[in-house]
């Protein structure tokens, strides 16, 4: 079983899934800490900005280099 990174701190919050009364897409400001965090690694809020994401800091996918076949 994978151990989850400690996360701490305020941070702002965007949800990605409605749920409990959230709506997709509403943006909040919390402590990272007890059911938010839970939240955030259930995939249910992301970290946009302050505190520690618990999957690491937040960035876009590289562009994989690769065969284009047409």
């Amino acid at each position: 079983m994978a151990t989850r990174k400690k996360t701490t701190g305020k941070a702002r919050l965007r949800v990605r899934t409605s749920f409990d009364g959230f709506r997709l897409g509403e943006e909040i400001e919390s402590t990272l800490d007890g059911p938010v965090a839970a939240w955030v690694d259930l995939g249910l809020m992301e970290v946009i900005e302050g505190g520690e994401d618990p999957v690491g800091p937040s960035s876009a996918e590289p562009d994989v280099q690769g065969d284009e076949s047409e």
